[in-house]
């Protein structure tokens, strides 16, 4: 058996509102859309932990009421038409917000700061919680406030299991609150360029951790190394704590932790990216007439061409140095 029955559980279950407005303008050369919605979802499905009678410690139930709104805005666009030229634009602007009413499911503290978007009642549904970072003592060990409201720089006095959350720092959602994209279409007898663009804004994105009780020979020299604490004073110049091994009497088993999930790591995620760059050439008429076929085309793109965030770092857990694919095509309609 894989999971118990659960005779409890139901449907989730959605109220919503939209409304809409379309406008067009000197002929339909201008054209306008503007969508607005506002959700009430109750009965939500989640991870519930109980006392563990009936078999199943955590089990699933209908945990949490959600209010949502937001609005998107389309602009469509045709700026210029001649017998040889056009250049038409497509614009979305796209804004959405969410926040937990009820909740009957409490996370503990390690599942509320690891970055994957856990939350807890009155925020956004996906949210980024960190330890309060207050900088390095004279010893190069991390200041945070613990469960108690006090500054402590001493990792044991964290209790990661606990359900006791209160005390975390809200970074903000990790999902966008604001996304759209910029799309230009350029043509010019039997050539046309494709140019679209996204962007996203409003969300936060946590470091990968770089401080660990092991290394290997890929993970031995992190870059934050190198302007780690080294001796007494470091501490008003840098904000990565000194290395402590296991053996030293400093360690602690939490050390790494309170450091790596503590709010000196979290990132703005905004960002926009060059999605799709393509150029398309319409063979003449007259060629395919002789090549047996009614039209083609030959295309040649690029996608993923590059981004732009914030910081390096935030483009690298974006996904921001990945190498752009680049594609080719024939197209042919006999």
């Amino acid at each position: 058996i894989y999971r118990l029955g659960n005779d409890d559980l139901t449907y989730e279950k959605k109220h919503e509102l939209n409304l809409g407005l379309d406008m067009g303008f000197l002929n339909n050369r201008i054209n306008v859309t503007f969508d607005w919605y506002r959700r009430n979802n109750y009965d939500l499905i989640g991870p519930k932990r109980t006392m563990g009678i009936g078999g199943e410690i955590y089990k699933y139930a209908n945990v949490a009421s959600m209010r949502s709104h937001g609005e998107e805005l389309t602009i469509s666009t045709r700026n210029i038409e001649t017998k040889d030229f056009k250049w038409s634009t497509d614009f979305i602007f796209s804004h959405s917000k969410n926040t937990v009413t009820d909740l009957d499911s409490r996370a503990n503290i390690m599942q509320m700061i690891t970055g994957t978007g856990f939350t807890m009642n009155g925020y956004p549904v996906r949210s980024l919680f960190s330890i309060d970072f207050k900088g390095l003592n004279n010893k190069g060990l991390p200041i945070v406030v613990n469960q108690d409201g006090e500054e402590t720089s001493y990792g044991g006095d964290l209790y990661f299991q606990s359900t006791t959350t209160d005390y975390l720092k809200y970074e903000g959602p990790t999902d966008p609150t604001i996304n759209g994209s910029f799309g230009n279409t350029f043509s010019y007898k039997g050539l046309k360029l494709n140019v679209f663009i996204t962007y996203a804004a409003g969300n936060k994105v946590r470091l990968d951790p770089a401080f660990s009780s092991s290394y290997s020979d890929m993970t031995a020299m992190p870059k934050e190394f190198i302007n780690r604490w080294t001796q007494a004073g470091d501490e008003a110049y840098t904000d990565v704590p000194r290395y402590i091994s296991t053996e030293s009497e400093l360690y602690n088993y939490n050390y790494e932790s309170m450091y790596a999930y503590s709010s000196i790591n979290v990132l703005d995620a905004t960002n926009w990216r060059l999605r799709n760059l393509s150029l398309t050439y319409r063979i003449p008429a007259s060629v395919c007439h002789k090549l047996y076929v009614k039209n083609a085309r030959i295309m040649l793109g690029m996608e993923n061409v590059f981004m732009v965030a914030k910081s390096s770092n935030a483009k690298y857990l974006l996904g921001g140095y990945a190498k752009p694919n680049y594609l080719c095509g024939v197209y042919l309609n006999f």
